[in-house]
């Protein structure tokens, strides 16, 4: 440790960072906190922030079952491939610590700040990265939340997700007239095509926004009528139904939902993670509701010691890890304030009122973690600094765990006061497509969302 650190810090918050204790509470408070991230391939990449990149993922040949024609060659195949694309941004936050305030206990309000800050890091960008995925696998199943007359060649739809975006010539491209989504009303039972959206925040493609479609629409369609792109993320419904408005609080979560997922990962092809397993999240709401289903009940029955009711988890089963995940999105973790929150693009309640949970089982490859080395930023500024590691500057000390990096600075203030701690992590989360795969029509097939009540 540099001897200037005992200038620029008091001498007992030092002393926690010689023993580490600063650097292990941050990581203790990270880690249980990123059960969605967990599920990204993580990959460093060399791009500067604001910068894109395009990804191709390969897709299969066409298999040939016909014989040769006898005396002919068989005729060259090109090979598709279809394309995803990531943008490099950077999320951070910030706390302040007054020294004075806290003289006595001085050592204690920075280790306190220290274990707050790591909180809220790591659930927000487990929030990033659980937005991202849900946005993808819960698109092109939209609700038309405006009343549209007959001859209507627009309607508003209460997210966008799923409308905005096709693959064209193998990449993702905005909708046109030459680049249309194949879409259906089924309450009357319109078969047509969306061609353009006006989004009502410019440049937001997740919420509220008006669909172009073709032809016009020959009955009027009322509120809260669903929309479904041909290529919509499949969803099962408990209790059935097509639409989140389809959901009552007697459509509970069961043994068989946990079924249906699971089939429609194997029938797509979709491989394991690399323990061999699917991974369901799902929130205490979720697991009471399995524990109450007739099927589960059966399965355990004259088993009160094992270890689904012993511990109330249900642990593995149906080739599935079950987390519980109080992050799923539900009522009171969907932030809807336009300055820290708002990023996901589907409802928490129903027209009735209804909460709803989304329990969310994922296989292999669903999320792609494109991280930028943060470590890089300072030295290019003259300082030095190691991944998981402190560095003392003359600006403070900074350390690098899980990727996220904390940055402790010394008081800069005339009274050498404040300190500033905060937290920072540059990349992307992408979601990369499937269409190419033949199994069903869906875009995004690497993890299906449950749709319930409560």
């Amino acid at each position: 440790m540099a001897d200037n650190i005992s200038v620029a810090f008091n001498p007992s918050v030092v002393a926690t960072i010689q023993d580490r204790t600063l650097q292990r509470m941050f990581r203790d408070a990270l880690f249980p906190r990123l059960l969605f991230r967990m599920e990204a391939n993580a990959e460093l990449w060399a791009q500067n922030l604001g910068g894109s990149q395009t990804f191709t993922r390969r897709g299969l040949m066409k298999v040939r079952t016909r014989p040769n024609t006898p005396g002919t060659d068989p005729t060259p195949k090109t090979l598709q491939t279809e394309q995803w694309d990531a943008t490099a941004a950077q999320w951070s936050d910030t706390v302040d610590t007054h020294m004075p305030t806290s003289y006595i206990t001085l050592a204690s309000q920075y280790l306190s700040n220290m274990q707050a800050l790591g909180m809220q890091a790591g659930q927000s960008i487990n929030r990033v990265v659980r937005d991202k995925m849900y946005n993808a696998y819960v698109s092109g199943n939209g609700i038309i939340d405006v009343a549209a007359s007959s001859s209507a060649t627009t309607v508003h739809v209460a997210n966008l997700v799923g409308f905005t975006r096709q693959l064209y010539q193998g990449r993702p491209q905005l909708v046109s007239s030459t680049n249309p989504i194949n879409i259906t009303i089924p309450a009357i039972a319109y078969v047509g095509q969306v061609t353009g959206f006006t989004s009502d925040t410019s440049g937001d493609e997740v919420h509220g926004g008006t669909l172009t479609i073709s032809p016009a629409i020959a009955a009027n369609v009322a509120a809260r009528s669903s929309i479904l792109a041909a290529n919509k993320s499949e969803l099962i419904y408990s209790g059935g139904g097509t639409s989140v408005d389809d959901i009552s609080s007697s459509d509970t979560f069961t043994l068989g939902d946990v079924r249906s997922a699971i089939a429609k990962l194997r029938f797509n092809n979709i491989p394991t993670h690399e323990d061999g397993l699917y991974h369901f999240h799902v929130d205490p709401a979720s697991v009471n509701q399995v524990f109450g289903d007739n099927e589960f009940q059966r399965l355990n029955q004259s088993l009160p010691e094992g270890i689904h009711y012993r511990e109330f988890v249900i642990k593995v089963m149906l080739n599935a890890a079950f987390y519980e995940n109080n992050e799923v999105p539900y009522l009171t973790n969907c932030d809807t304030d336009p300055t820290s929150g708002a990023t996901h693009g589907f409802e928490v309640t129903n027209a009735a009122g209804v909460s709803v949970h989304r329990p969310i089982v994922t296989g292999q490859g669903g999320v792609e973690e494109k991280y930028l080395d943060e470590s890089r930023y300072i030295s290019e500024a003259g300082v030095m600094g190691k991944i998981g590691e402190f560095a003392v500057t003359n600006g403070g000390i900074q350390v690098m765990t899980e990727r996220i990096r904390l940055i402790m600075r010394a008081p800069l203030d005339r009274l050498q006061q404040v300190t500033a701690s905060s937290w920072s992590i540059s990349g992307d989360w992408a979601i990369p497509s499937d269409q190419l795969a033949t199994t069903s029509l869906a875009t995004f097939k690497r993890a299906v969302v449950c749709v319930h009540g409560e």
